[in-house]
């Protein structure tokens, strides 16, 4: 009987997953940061960091699954996914917005965004996995 093996991903298979968990998640912290702060709990000038501390922490997940699910270059698949991550993030910010865009804020999310998808991306690549053992009969 022959076995059919795939051992290399598609780079779909690879980085849609893994921006789409990554996006998921910078939005639901950027929706707790709107809840808090319309509960007053996090103070208005406070926004800002918050909202990059939420792409962080969205692209470091990006980084992090994309490396995990990479066969080889993790930490390009990670830096891709923070990227598509950024990217996406940057067209909804664009189209929902008729004010032209602040150069030095999306330098510094693009920076940040890199950043902690390259330390997913670390952090993925060096996990150990579990061994999987074949139970076939001889």
């Amino acid at each position: 009987m022959m076995r059919k093996t795939n051992d290399g991903r598609s780079p779909a298979g690879v980085l849609l997953p893994s921006a789409a968990a990554g996006l998921l998640l910078t939005l639901l912290a950027m929706l707790v940061g709107a809840v808090l702060l319309h509960r007053r709990v996090l103070p208005e000038n406070g926004t800002a960091p918050y909202a990059l501390a939420a792409l962080a922490l969205g692209t470091l997940l990006a980084g992090w699954m994309a490396a995990k699910r990479a066969p080889g270059r993790k930490l390009f698949w990670a830096l891709g996914a923070g990227l598509v991550v950024f990217l996406v993030l940057l067209a909804a910010g664009l189209l929902l917005r008729a004010q032209p865009i602040d150069l030095v804020r999306t330098a510094a999310s693009l920076l940040c965004a890199l950043a902690a998808s390259a330390l997913g991306g670390f952090a993925g690549a060096n996990m150990r996995r579990k061994k999987q053992y074949s139970h076939t009969k001889k």
